[in-house]
């Protein structure tokens, strides 16, 4: 329940420190903070046997949670590039002139591409449909390590975002370090959960592809 208390945490500091509603600008460190500290890292562990919510619920359900709180936390992402854009547009200044706004597009977009993965998993019949073939358990593989690049790359936005001159002026070293390990126990969470449930991991002996029993074989006399 660390992670959970650590997401919770950080984006009620964040919500705190930015008085949503303050300003345009206001709006983009809150939607992003709760989209991708909250409600991503909420929408990845749920599928956790140690930190999952929704411990008692079938994967099937799980899965439905999933999509629809990573639907949603795409929407506050949106939401929240949109409200710095426009922000940008109206004060006259340039775009992504800094490596947080570089790579926080580019995460963004990897958010959208993402979201359209994890749409043909749950109705993997528009890739049949396409006469594209590929496994059901490969196409889950491949979801699963595109998430754990991608939770990395919002985790290095976050990061540059802790060093904006916002951030900085509105915390002290306390509350800044506060931060910064709130969310590398965060990430730590997330690559462990990601890792240990869907990465390949070396075939132990006596144990057969596809989760199959292995069979025993009689001994030839």
């Amino acid at each position: 329940m660390v992670a959970h208390v650590a997401a919770t945490l950080l984006t009620a500091f964040m919500v705190y420190t930015a008085v949503p509603g303050s300003s345009l600008f206001s709006w983009h460190p809150t939607l992003m903070t709760i989209a991708f500290v909250l409600l991503m890292f909420e929408a990845i562990i749920v599928f956790s046997r140690e930190s999952s919510l929704f411990q008692s619920r079938t994967h099937a359900t799980k899965a439905e949670i999933h999509a629809w709180v990573m639907g949603i936390a795409a929407t506050c992402a949106s939401c929240g590039f949109a409200s710095i854009y426009i922000n940008k547009d109206l004060n006259q200044k340039n775009h992504f002139t800094t490596w947080h706004g570089f790579i926080g597009v580019l995460t963004l977009s990897y958010v959208l591409l993402q979201l359209i993965g994890g749409i043909l998993l749950k109705y993997s019949g528009i890739l049949r449909s396409l006469n594209i073939q590929i496994r059901l358990v490969d196409l889950k593989l491949y979801h699963a390590t595109s998430g754990l690049v991608l939770f990395t790359a919002i985790s290095l936005t976050l990061i540059l975002a802790f060093w904006s001159d916002w951030f900085v002026s509105h915390t002290n070293v306390y509350t800044w370090y506060a931060c910064f390990m709130a969310l590398s126990c965060i990430a730590m969470i997330v690559m462990q959960q990601i890792t240990t449930a869907y990465l390949p991991q070396s075939r132990r002996p006596g144990v057969a592809f596809n989760n199959a029993p292995a069979r025993k074989h009689k001994k030839q006399k």
